[in-house]
């Protein structure tokens, strides 16, 4: 399989040669293809796109459509490449060495490509007919339960393990902080001035310390309980199936995984999830389901009054987010003034649409960190 530059790479002579490569298609090959953004939504890394073969000679048992992630058509400014390259890196390592038995639901893997960050394709199971809520609701109050008990397993099978430790392909806590703490830093001046005094001015002093300390926070997770932790679990990056079957919940988009504290994705899916005033009347009770879920799987040593103290650190950490996030989008750097119409419209789709969710998230997250009162965890 080789790797694309972007979805115009995806021709029927590259799917057929990726198919053969993975075993799905062990006869015929693939006469033409029809990519669709149907049912997928933007991507702010990859580029993610439906993939509808037809075919020649082949038997039932092809895939009848697939789902391709390839780099984005605009660039990205310079202080973002190492961000965008690690997370490019890391999803296509977790469904090469983990994705088949990772503790939780998440797409198959067709096959994956990778020469850089600007040259890749990930191929997965086509999932989109399942329900896949927005980030500019609340998440469903009837799947609450399913996402936590998920969580709670995908945490416990990473936990503290040997598997966890030989994971070389997971950044770690050191170089999460080493890519994401600059970033913040360097977008706090314009999330200060245009989010947060709108949302709550009290949050600004705790906002201050949290991007002094924020290095630290990753460190100071994973050194009270370390797992695999998914990085952007966020209700859009779920799908929905029927409840009780193998579908109910599956998981994706790991570009931001890595390891630390499994809190980390507890907070940022209460947080930035929920309308506060719904948060406020799940959060102990979420919080109490997890840990019950992982202690139920095995996980000792851990009680559930850490538990609550690394969510409310969590809850720090998960302002990452639409603090870089706004800044990125600021800066995201369209493409050239002779590029195709279909471009330039596909570039202003993309910024609307993540400037509409980052001040989304801003406003959740941060409720939840004044209720909690998170900001005591910093230092002055």
């Amino acid at each position: 399989m080789e790797p694309l530059a972007g979805r115009d790479g995806i021709t029927a002579e590259w799917l057929t040669e990726a198919l053969r490569a993975d075993g799905s298609l062990p006869r015929g090959r693939v006469r033409a293809v029809e990519l669709s953004g149907e049912g997928i939504g933007f991507g702010y890394i990859s580029d993610t796109v439906r993939v509808i073969p037809a075919y020649e000679g082949a038997d039932a048992s092809a895939p009848a459509s697939l789902v391709a992630k390839v780099p984005v058509a605009v660039d990205f400014p310079a202080y973002l490449r190492p961000w965008a390259a690690q997370a490019v890196a890391t999803e296509l390592a977790f469904y090469r060495e983990a994705g088949g038995d990772c503790g939780a639901r998440v797409p198959a893997c067709h096959g994956s490509a990778h020469a850089g960050w600007r040259s890749y394709a990930l191929l997965l199971e086509d999932l989109s007919g399942l329900e896949s809520p927005s980030q500019m609701e609340s998440c469903p109050p009837q799947r609450a339960g399913a996402i936590v008990d998920a969580l709670a397993a995908l945490h416990a099978r990473w936990w503290e393990s040997e598997r966890l430790r030989a994971a070389s392909w997971l950044p770690s806590p050191e170089r999460q902080a080493e890519l994401n703490a600059p970033l913040v830093e360097d977008g706090w001046g314009p999330f200060a001035e245009r989010i947060a005094p709108r949302v709550d001015a009290a949050f600004v002093p705790v906002g201050e310390r949290l991007v002094r300390e924020f290095g630290d926070i990753f460190a100071r997770g994973a050194a009270s309980a370390s797992t695999l932790v998914h990085g952007d679990f966020r209700i859009e990056n779920f799908l929905f199936g029927a409840p009780g079957s193998a579908d109910e919940v599956v998981f994706l988009d790991w570009q931001l995984a890595g390891r630390g504290s499994g809190l980390r994705d507890m907070a940022y899916f209460l947080s930035q999830g929920f309308a506060p005033e719904r948060r406020r009347g799940i959060e102990e009770g979420l919080l109490a389901r997890y840990h019950a879920g992982l202690v139920a799987r095995g996980v000792t040593g851990y009680s559930l009054d850490r538990c609550r103290e690394d969510y409310r650190l969590g809850l720090l950490w998960s302002m990452y987010a639409p603090i870089i996030g706004m800044k990125g989008m600021a800066e995201r750097e369209p493409p050239p003034p002779d590029a195709p119409e279909a471009e330039h419209r596909a570039f202003r789709e993309l910024i609307a649409a993540g400037e509409a969710l980052i001040a989304v998230m801003a406003e959740r997250n941060i409720a939840a960190v004044m209720d909690t009162r998170a900001g005591e965890l910093l230092g002055p």
